[in-house]
């Protein structure tokens, strides 16, 4: 940041770092005023510290010396609105009201802990370390507290397997664990992961009203905007762990609670699934291991296109993000907005269906169009 090149001016030096910063606080007082602003310069001094910084080459799409504590700052803004509600408003939080909530936020502590170690020390632990804890902090909240899982989604094989207890835990701690390694493998590009979180505390929001979506609709609002307009943060493990594990636990409780349809989640965070399955279906046909990372994602390809048409390497990466979270999650804000269906209409299946069948076509096109290159 502090290398990018200035425009002089007489008697003051403007440097593309500041007019980035002003843009960003444009928008933010734009949608919440003197807060916003108040957190994007917060987010400024998080994307200065000397820790937790990313190495450009480790990625395939980032290629400039960024920050992995931007899940760091989106947990700390809103830690401190909660605390600020509840402190100085009769507003009582929900780990306190509720003990289901205070344990499904205390596995979700120990999950951002592991993911914060993580960005603050690269490899600090093994992939299959991470993945074996993930599994015990997760297996360990489902199995003492069931009520989150569902009994039935309506789809007939799931719902044998839910309706049998012993199996109905060992599926959801997998598909609980398997989500958020999607949810950390998607965050590699500007946008991405924070419009899917964007979309879904949105819809939370405007179906529930609770203060605890309208903290992170007003945090992740404040990341996306930081995080497109600069590229100097993206969310790393400690946010994406977080982000990921609070989607799939509050989703999980909306569809037990017959408030959501399997399908309406599904469509909502299908690009990380998606791209997910796709990743281990590739690794597995080339003979390599489902752990390693690769650069062979549908959003590094996408990149991959954008980035020979934009000159500007950080409007290419957040063109990438805002694309596939704009046509995946965006699209069923839209449709949900507009009240064309339920969110309880298992009539989302189709939406969902199309998701992955424009994903399937757009991944073989954008690897031809690679390949004439």
């Amino acid at each position: 940041m502090l290398t990018e090149e200035a425009t002089t001016m007489p008697g003051f030096r403007v440097t593309k770092p500041m007019i980035k910063v002003l843009i960003m606080c444009l928008f933010a007082f734009v949608t919440y005023g003197l807060g916003g602003v108040g957190v994007i310069l917060l987010m400024v001094f998080f994307s200065y510290l000397r820790i937790g910084k990313d190495d450009p080459n480790k990625h395939g799409i980032s290629t400039i010396r960024s920050s992995r504590l931007g899940g760091v700052a989106v947990l700390f803004v809103a830690a401190m609105y909660i605390f600020g509600l509840w402190a100085f408003s009769p507003y009582t939080p929900g780990v306190i009201r509720e003990p289901i909530n205070m344990y499904m936020w205390i596995s979700l502590f120990f999950a951002t802990l592991l993911g914060f170690c993580d960005d603050i020390r690269p490899d600090f632990l093994s992939p299959r370390l991470r993945m074996a804890f993930k599994f015990l902090i997760f297996g360990t909240f489902l199995w003492f507290w069931p009520q989150i899982i569902p009994t039935a989604v309506g789809i007939p094989l799931i719902d044998d397997v839910l309706g049998v207890p012993f199996l109905a835990w060992c599926l959801v701690t997998v598909f609980v664990v398997a989500f958020i390694n999607a949810f950390n493998m998607s965050d590699g590009a500007n946008g991405l992961v924070p419009g899917i979180g964007l979309a879904f505390f949105t819809i939370m929001f405007f179906e529930y009203g609770r203060p605890i979506e309208g903290v992170f609709l007003f945090a992740l609002t404040m990341f996306l905007i930081f995080n497109v307009i600069s590229g100097w943060f993206f969310l790393g493990d400690t946010g994406s762990y977080a982000l990921g594990g609070m989607i799939v636990m509050l989703g999980l409780r909306s569809i037990s609670d017959g408030d959501f349809s399997v399908w309406f989640m599904v469509a909502l965070v299908a690009y990380p699934c998606l791209d997910f399955v796709m990743s281990l279906v590739r690794r597995l046909i080339a003979g390599k291991s489902p752990f390693v990372a690769d650069s062979e994602h549908f959003h590094n390809r996408l990149h991959g296109y954008l980035i020979g048409r934009v000159k500007s390497k950080v409007l290419a990466n957040s063109l990438t993000g805002l694309l596939v979270s704009g046509f995946s999650a965006g699209v069923v804000v839209c449709i949900y907005l507009l009240g064309i269906l339920a969110p309880s209409d298992n009539g989302w299946m189709v939406i969902f269906f199309a998701e992955a069948s424009v994903y399937v076509f757009c991944f073989w096109l954008l690897g031809r169009v690679a390949v004439a290159r």
